[in-house]
Parts: C-alpha cells; structure tokens; sequence
C-alpha cells in the first residue's frame, strides 16, 4: 500500500503563480479516517485571492475562527467557516455557511503590512506584533484594530534600527 497520493487529471496542465492568493484543499478528519489533503477539485470554489496592488501575501495566523493575512502593505482578516451579512444600518453579522471555508477578508484601517519579514511577527497575549519596513514603523494589532507602537517616544529609534537592519541585509 503506497497510501495517499496526488494526481492530476488534466490534458493540458498549466503551472501560474498567484502570490496573491490562497487556495485550500479537502479536509482531513484522523476520527473518521477521511484525509482529502491532496484533492483540489476545481468543480469547488478552492481559492480567495487579495487585491495584488498589495504585495504578496507573506505570513498566515488562525486565531479562533478568523485568519490574519499578512500581505507586504496591508493586513487583512478573513472569516473561517463563515461569512458576514450585513444589514440596512451596516453592522456585520458573521454567519455560518455550509460550503464557505474562507470567507469574506476584511482589511484593517491603515496601510501597514509586513513587507517581507514576516520574521518580525510575534504574539503576547490577545496582541500580535510586527514590523513594517516600508513605513519605517513597529505595529500592534490588537483588540482595537492596528497601532504603531513606534509613534510612543521612540519613533526616531526605531527609524534608525530598521534602515540599519535592511541595510545589511542587502
């Protein structure tokens, strides 16, 4: 037994990248011995794509049922497993969809990202903190959305480190 494999059943397959898009794959159930890891049907909406003029998308973090998206110039959320209606007076109610694995993506207020360091990422506690090297600023994303950490007191600092760390690393 050579257990699960992939296969392709295409005439005329096509390789493209998408550095700007997400694609997902069946699901793996180890109680019930389902694993469809390798299936990509293309009869499935399998893909969610962010707007390119944002960069590449550079780090993923799942954190109860949403996941953050960390592109090079703007942070996004997206429901999992669920997507939002919204009403007349405009407050969104996530709701839970049936054939929806990621749902809609929501952007967070502010033109930060993470550029291509998605080392710089971090987590304490509800927070989750990293660098954007293209604003020369040290964010936050909490709760209340995203902050730069860097404006309190030590943004001439923090300037400084950050052209200094991307001038070596050239």
């Amino acid at each position: 037994d050579y257990g699960v494999r992939a296969y392709l059943v295409e005439q005329e397959p096509n390789a493209s990248i998408r550095f700007n898009s997400l694609i997902y794959s069946g699901i793996y159930n180890s109680r019930t011995g389902v694993n469809n890891t390798n299936v990509f049907s293309v009869a499935d909406e399998i893909t969610k794509s962010l707007d390119p003029a944002n960069g590449s998308i550079q780090k993923l973090y799942a954190e109860d049922t949403n996941l953050i998206i960390f592109q090079q110039y703007k942070v996004n959320k997206a429901l999992i497993d669920k997507d939002a209606i919204y009403s007349a007076e405009g407050g969104g109610l996530p709701v839970s969809s049936f054939k929806t694995v990621i749902g809609q993506t929501v952007p967070f207020p502010g033109n930060y990202g993470i550029g291509n360091n998605p080392e710089s990422f971090a987590v304490y506690g509800y927070n989750k903190y990293f660098v954007d090297p293209n604003q020369n600023a040290v964010m936050r994303l909490g709760p209340q959305g995203l902050e730069e950490i860097s404006r309190a007191g030590m943004n001439g600092f923090f300037r400084k480190q950050i052209v200094n760390v991307n001038s070596t690393a050239s």
